[in-house]
């Protein structure tokens, strides 16, 4: 744990300041008022500790999907109930911690969260990673990027989808540049790894102005 980096987000400063002075005989603590005080300068690796008041969870999930980051987010509150923590759980954190509490049980607690999260670790990293990027995609360039992953040509895409081989094309230099890859090669590669599938509900109707004649 040493190696840790910590950041402690929490607008409460005694809270706050109780906390990082804890976690600073642990690891690496960085301080911040509120998601915005970062500035989007995300640390390249670490955990984020979020003081559970609310909506904090979906908030920094949301934040960090925005930004294309992966980091785990770790709420902390005090006496939260069993399906409060369960909702935390279900909405992605990594675990939950109890806090105050004494030093040896924050410990204890840190350390368990973080095995837990290292185990296949490196294959849940990339998963989560391209799920973030696929998650940039609207709609119908999820549907154009699966059709591109069965193999279908501009023409056919276009033909199935209603829609001109011109606007398939902008589709997938959009799909391209959201996934932050170069080629088709490399976006089914991160469909791959994101186990992507495209969801039937998604499907837009299509777009009357530019129906095949």
């Amino acid at each position: 744990m040493q190696n840790s980096t910590f950041v402690v987000i929490d607008s409460n400063y005694r809270t706050r300041h109780e906390l990082v002075r804890a976690l600073g005989t642990m690891a690496y603590v960085v301080p911040a008022d509120s998601l915005e005080e970062l500035g989007g300068r995300w640390p390249e690796q670490g955990w984020l500790l979020v003081h559970d008041t609310g909506t904090q969870v979906a908030d920094t999930q949301r934040a960090l999907r925005e930004a294309g980051q992966y980091l785990p987010v770790v709420p902390y509150s005090q006496g939260a109930s069993i399906a409060h923590v369960m909702d935390a759980l279900s909405a992605g954190a990594a675990g939950y911690l109890e806090w105050p509490s004494a030093h040896d049980a924050l410990q204890r607690s840190l350390e368990t969260i973080m095995a837990r999260k290292w185990q296949g670790s490196a294959t849940s990293l990339a998963q989560a990673r391209a799920k973030q990027r696929i998650d940039l995609l609207s709609p119908r360039e999820k549907e154009v990027l699966t059709s591109v992953c069965e193999g279908y040509s501009s023409k056919e895409v276009a033909r199935t989808l209603g829609i001109s081989p011109r606007t398939v094309e902008l589709h997938r230099a959009n799909v391209l540049t959201k996934l932050g890859v170069r080629n088709v090669a490399a976006a089914v590669k991160l469909s791959v790894e994101a186990q992507f599938e495209s969801a039937a509900t998604e499907t837009p109707q299509s777009e009357p102005s530019e129906m095949a004649a």
